[in-house]
């Protein structure tokens, strides 16, 4: 189990991640904002409009990278505030410390997590031909 401290210092870094998350998804939503808006004003060549794609898919992606870190950390922290913090959603049983450590909004424990990834990979790409 965690003790008083190992929690506070996880809640104290969890709201600190969301409040980075936080910026990091306002400052790439403004990326992408001021790209679409100087496009819209500019001639360009394919090669031009090619780039600036690239660029917005990029920018899109890591915003959606940045929304997903934010729903996990909020949900840590929602399990926190409830209680279950620690406590891995698959099984019940407890976290290891060390695991929350490396990663404070870890929701499973390692050999849950291990499954859950295992079953998110298509067999197509786990298997040779």
């Amino acid at each position: 189990t965690l003790d008083k401290n190992s929690m506070h210092s996880l809640k104290t870094w969890l709201l600190a991640r969301e409040a980075e998350m936080l910026a990091e998804i306002e400052a790439g939503q403004k990326a992408i904002d001021v790209s679409a808006s100087s496009d819209m004003r500019e001639v360009n060549d394919l090669e031009d409009q090619a780039s600036k794609r690239e660029r917005t898919t990029v920018q899109d992606a890591e915003v959606q990278r940045d929304s997903n870190e934010l729903a996990d950390v909020r949900a840590a922290i929602a399990r926190l505030t409830d209680g279950s913090y620690g406590t891995c959603i698959d099984c019940g049983q407890p976290i290891e410390l060390q695991r929350l450590v490396a990663m404070p909004a870890a929701a499973r424990c390692l050999a849950c997590q291990t499954q859950f990834e295992a079953r998110a990979i298509p067999a197509s790409l786990t298997t040779r031909s």
